[in-house]
């Protein structure tokens, strides 16, 4: 009797466990999905995530769109030297 308890504690701590971890990774993959251009989100997507990782296009959020212009309006430049 007791090892059947165990046996139900380990299972339900593994399937705890293993939904956390789906969790987070979908979290992660939603934050890369914001980062990175829409292009690059398609070529993962196609190049076989399982069905429920793959980010869609209406969930994406629209990217900040940088700019290299300082307040005064003139281009910033930067040197690699």
């Amino acid at each position: 009797m007791a090892g059947t308890a165990l046996r139900e504690a380990s299972r339900l701590f593994n399937l705890m466990r293993a939904r956390e971890i789906q969790r987070t990774a979908q979290h992660t993959l939603d934050d890369i999905a914001t980062r990175f251009p829409a292009h690059l989100i398609d070529d993962v997507n196609a190049r076989g995530l399982p069905p429920d990782r793959i980010v869609s296009a209406i969930e994406r959020k629209p990217a900040n769109v940088r700019s290299f212009k300082n307040a005064n309006g003139s281009y910033k430049i930067y040197s690699l030297d």
